[in-house]
């Protein structure tokens, strides 16, 4: 067995359709050693019903409710209660809601969340599960994950095809967003959810029931099941979640009954209410013609199908597509996404619409057009098509079970000598050897030749890089490295080697200005509790580029004040971040105590995990503004199957540490989010009017 093996995972599931996707996982997980447990909360609905109908032995959260967990919730119910009860008073529209029903509510809130947090404290998961976090459960999960360190995986249920600003609420606090393909990370981006967090890895189980509902003997099962024969066509209606009124369904009749080989099977969102459905079926409740499957299985139905047809939004419309049935849409009021719209089903208008659309499929199929867009459909919608999505996951799980196992670094060996104030380590790779020219010239020109010695680290395979190097002279080290090695491989390295008594890590296509080397030094000396000192840095037309990092909603580490003037208030004091960016200073013998950068991380988030470390030792990372480098080209940039391990390393790694703290860095500066807006807008009217980078000094 690997590192799974011994390590407990904790799953939510509440409705039915969560069992395609966290099943499959689960059982995933359990095969590489991993001790396996559902878990459920209270809600209107009982979500027990979903465990037991499934035969999966479970907990629930109740039964965690100890005397002191009572306790506790008591008491934030009455001081919950006494705060809300002022707020109802102040809005009218609260006060149309009866108090019963808000204190109910209220009270299974306080109620499932002690629950859930008494759950982490006894049971201790190493992992933690669920559908998704947009729900009031796993938002209170997603916390609790944070509060005790456990990494929150969440899965896709399907398309996301509401209200975008609905989606931003998915990545708060997932360690990863385990999502189908680029079409739904893409909306969740849009929406502002976290990028770094998301995963196309595609669906856990859709071609494996594909396979299996699509063969003869189960068609044939299914069709027994409806009690349809073999010579009739099915006509699948699929539901989507909505209050429906009684519908006449006569067009669709009268054409079922001169064709007299089509049947028609309705099948309705799991959360469809059974007075629902008897509603909207009043007028033909006997019709048997008209079959109502709730309680069917939505793939056995598709496989047993001739034509689908979606009323309103519904996931099942993709899956439809998947399993190669021809699709028709009835494209309901306020419906925002659409199959028709994205040219890969029918549009119908009603049921009339319904007939034309599915008599014309029955008798000429699916135009090769529209076969071309539904393959190009699918794959935007599915990362991959393979039937691998669950080894996908686990090996994500892998990584980010390992990262948290990583411990820390073991001490670096270097010398004890000190000759220097300063080594200046320069990892070189594949970078322009007109970048890498620019950035030596910039050092000779700008630094003072008795404060540094500099150690070059030779990374390259490109021969034209390789040449600029072999061509160096006078006083530079230049470390044969690898191809292979990281920035931080290549950096631990040469810290090894260094003889100042200070390390600063430059890359390729940085240029320095007059006194950057003097302004760090003179931060780092001034207190011993200062670890690291990082730069103000520029891009290539004079804007800022990086002062610190700062954590967003995401909890996802973003550049502060990016593309504002130089000359901005919050960026001319000296300030402590929590992280700073690579060019930074840093003592060597703490950079060698704490193991140096963390080689698990390929060329990202190495810095950000440094200087998390260093905080987490105690001491200080500050931005120095009187520092000041230019970044003019980019180098040690990481491929996209390495991006995919140091992302899961890292959010896994520092899960429960990575707070958002971006709102206090503005109130520090006098700004809110809104006032952030407003000054990026008025440098993007500046900009469009030809005003120059040095004449955009804004302050609040």
């Amino acid at each position: 067995m690997g590192i799974l093996s011994g390590k407990k995972a904790l799953c939510f599931i509440a409705l039915p359709h969560h069992n395609r996707f966290l099943v499959p996982m689960m059982e995933a997980l359990a095969a590489q050693g991993v001790a396996t447990h559902y878990f459920t909360a209270a809600a209107e609905g009982a979500f027990e019903i979903t465990l037991n109908q499934a035969k999966l032995p479970y907990r629930h959260i109740y039964d965690y409710a100890d005397e002191d967990t009572s306790a506790r919730a008591n008491a934030a119910f009455r001081t919950l209660r006494g705060q809300f009860q002022q707020t109802m008073l102040e809005s009218r529209a609260l006060q149309v809601v009866p108090v019963v029903i808000q204190d109910k509510t209220m009270r299974a809130a306080v109620d499932n969340f002690y629950c859930l947090d008494q759950m982490l404290r006894q049971e201790k998961p190493d992992v933690l599960f669920a559908l998704h976090e947009l729900n009031p459960w796993g938002k209170m999960l997603g916390y609790l994950s944070h509060v005790h360190r456990i990494p929150y995986f969440t899965l896709q249920e399907g398309l996301y095809y509401s209200h975008v600003f609905y989606h931003r609420f998915h990545t708060d606090y997932s360690t990863a967003c385990m999502v189908w393909g680029e079409a739904c990370k893409q909306t969740l981006v849009q929406a502002g959810c976290g990028a770094d967090k998301i995963y196309p890895l595609g669906n856990t189980q859709i071609w494996a029931a594909k396979n299996l509902y699509s063969s003869d003997a189960m068609v044939q099962r299914t069709r027994a099941a409806l009690g349809i024969s073999g010579d009739k066509k099915i006509v699948l209606l699929l539901m989507s979640h909505s209050s429906y009124q009684p519908f006449d369904a006569r067009p669709l009749v009268d054409w079922m009954r001169a064709r007299r080989d089509v049947v028609t099977v309705v099948k309705w969102h799991p959360i469809t209410a059974k007075d629902v459905i008897e509603r909207a079926l009043s007028k033909h409740r006997q019709e048997p013609l008209m079959i109502n499957a709730q309680d069917g299985d939505t793939y056995a139905l598709l496989g047993a199908s001739d034509v689908c047809v979606t009323v309103g939004n519904s996931t099942t419309g993709l899956e439809a597509l998947v399993y190669g049935k021809p699709l028709v849409e009835v494209r309901l009021p306020d419906q925002e996404y659409s199959y028709a719209a994205l040219g890969v089903a029918e549009a119908a208008a009603g049921f009339e619409g319904v007939v034309a659309a599915a008599e014309a499929l029955l008798i000429r199929g699916r135009t090769a057009d529209r076969v071309a867009k539904v393959e190009k459909y699918l794959d935007d919608n599915f990362a991959y098509r393979d039937g691998r999505t669950l080894a996908r996951m686990v090996r994500l799980v892998e990584e980010g079970i390992g990262a948290r196992e990583q411990g820390q670094r073991q001490n670096l060996t270097g010398t004890d000598i000190v000759q220097f104030p300063c080594t200046i380590v320069l990892p070189v790779d594949d970078v322009m050897p007109q970048s890498l020219l620019a950035t030596l010239e910039s050092l000779a020109t700008n630094t003072n030749a008795d404060l540094f010695e500099i150690v070059i680290v030779n990374c390259a395979a490109n021969p034209a890089t390789r040449g600029v190097l072999a061509s160096l002279s006078g006083d530079v080290t230049v470390l044969e490295g690898s191809p292979e090695w990281s920035y931080a491989a290549a950096c631990n390295r040469a810290a090894e080697l260094a003889a100042g008594k200070h390390l600063a890590f430059l890359k390729p296509g940085v240029l320095t200005s007059a006194g950057w080397l003097e302004a760090l030094l003179e931060v780092s000396e001034a207190d011993p509790k200062v670890g690291v000192v990082g730069a103000q840095s520029l891009d290539s037309n004079g804007m800022l580029w990086h002062i610190g990092y700062a954590f967003d909603v995401n909890q996802s580490p973003f550049a502060m004040y990016r593309m504002l003037a130089p000359d901005f208030a919050g960026a001319k004091k000296t300030r402590q971040f929590r992280a700073v960016a690579t060019p930074f200073m840093v003592r060597r013998e703490l950079f060698l105590a704490l193991g140096g950068f963390n080689e698990a991380l390929h060329n990202r988030f190495e810095d950000v995990d440094f200087c998390l470390t260093v905080k987490q030792a105690g001491h200080y990372v500050v931005y120095a503004p009187k520092s000041r480098i230019i970044v003019h080209g980019s180098s040690w940039q990481p491929g996209a199957e390495r991006d995919i391990d140091n992302r899961i390393r890292f959010y896994s790694r520092w899960t429960g540490h990575l707070w958002q703290n971006d709102e206090e860095l503005l109130q520090d500066d006098n700004l809110s989010h809104d006032g952030l807006s407003t000054l990026y807008q008025q440098i993007g009217r500046q900009i469009a009017t030809g005003v120059s980078a040095s004449a955009l000094a804004v302050d609040p």
